[in-house]
C-alpha cells in the first residue's frame, strides 16, 4: 500500500538550498459542475516550513556565572506530629542527620520526597559530584543575555500596525484555532451585539487583528490572529488562530509567470513586550 503524501512530505528536512520534492504523483479531477472535466496533472510536492525556532536556554548560577542543570532527587525532611496529626517543625536534613534522628529515636520523624534541584553541570557530568546551587541563585540566559519568562496573557493589546488582510491568513502556521464570544458575566457586562459588530466590521474591512499571546508562564508564546469567518448559510464566527510562526515559502516553487509582480512583505507577527527573551517569531 503506498504511503500518503502527508507522511512523505513531513520527512522533508529544512535546508538552506531550494526545497526538494518529497512526493511525486498524479492529480486526477473530474468535476463537471465546476467546469473541470476529466483531466490529470502530474505533480510533485515539497514541505513548506514555518519560521519559528525552538527556544534554547541555559541555567546559570548568578553568583559564580557557571552553568547548572536540574535533576529530580530524593530530599529528606525531619518533622514532628502536631495534636491533630499535622506536621510541624519541618526542616530539610542531610542523610547523616536523618540517620541520627532514626538511630537515637528522637521526637522527630523522617519523610522523603522527590524534588527538582539544581547542580553545577561540569562537576556532575564529568566527575559525578553533586554540588547543589540554591534555586534563588538561578537565572536563565539565551545567547549570553539574561531573559525572563512570559506571564499568562489576560489582555490582548493590538498595536497600530497589528492587522493583516484576510486574504493572507493562509501564510500563518496555525497550531490551534479558538472561537471567541462575549463574556456574559454580570460584572463585565459585555454584549453579544458588540462582539458581533466587531466581527462584522472586520469582515467588511477584510482585516484580521494581530497580537501577542501567552498561555502561561514560560518562554514560548504565540502570534494571535483574530479574524471573522462567515459561512454561506449566514452563520458568523469570530475566531482566534494561534500561530507558531509564518510559512516560509520557497521562491523556487512559486508558480509565477516570466514577469513577476512586486513581492509582498511578510505578514506581521506579534511584538515581544512582556519579557526580554530573544526568539524567532
Amino acid at each position: 500500500m503506498p504511503k500518503s503524501i502527508f507522511s512523505e512530505v513531513e520527512k522533508q528536512a529544512e535546508s538552506a538550498t531550494a526545497a526538494k520534492a518529497s512526493w511525486r504523483g498524479v492529480l486526477s479531477i473530474d468535476i463537471p459542475s465546476l467546469g473541470l472535466g476529466s483531466v490529470e496533472y502530474h505533480l510533485r510536492a515539497a514541505k513548506a516550513h514555518g519560521n519559528l525556532q525552538p527556544v534554547h536556554l541555559i541555567k546559570i548560577d548568578k553568583k559564580t556565572g557557571r552553568e547548572v542543570v536540574s535533576r529530580e532527587v530524593p530530599v529528606m525532611y525531619r518533622y514532628k506530629e502536631g495534636p491533630s496529626g499535622e506536621r510541624v517543625d519541618v526542616a530539610e536534613v542531610s542523610r547523616d542527620e536523618a540517620r541520627k534522628y532514626v538511630r537515637y529515636k528522637t521526637d522527630f520523624l523522617i519523610s522523603v520526597k522527590s524534588e527538582r534541584r539544581y547542580f553545577l553541570r561540569t562537576e556532575l557530568e564529568t566527575a559525578g559530584k553533586w554540588v547543589e546551587v540554591p534555586a534563588d541563585r538561578i537565572i536563565d540566559k539565551q545567547d549570553g543575555e539574561e531573559v525572563e519568562p512570559f506571564d499568562r496573557t489576560t489582555k490582548i493589546e493590538v498595536e497600530k500596525d497589528g492587522f493583516v488582510p484576510l486574504e493572507r491568513l493562509s501564510e500563518y502556521k496555525f497550531k490551534e484555532v479558538y472561537q471567541i464570544g462575549p463574556d456574559t458575566d454580570k460584572k463585565v457586562k459585555e454584549t453579544a451585539s458588540r462582539v458581533k459588530q466587531l466581527a462584522r466590521y472586520l469582515l467588511e474591512k477584510q482585516t484580521a487583528l494581530v497580537s501577542f499571546f501567552s498561555w502561561g508562564r514560560g518562554y514560548q508564546y504565540y502570534t494571535s490572529v483574530i479574524y471573522p469567518y462567515e459561512r454561506k448559510d449566514g452563520r458568523l464566527w469570530l475566531l482566534m488562530g494561534m500561530s507558531e510562526g509564518i510559512l516560509v515559502l520557497d521562491d523556487a516553487w512559486a508558480l509565477a509567470d516570466e514577469k513577476e509582480g512586486e513581492r509582498l512583505p511578510a505578514v506581521p507577527v506579534a511584538a515581544k513586550k512582556k519579557a526580554k527573551v530573544q526568539i524567532a517569531k
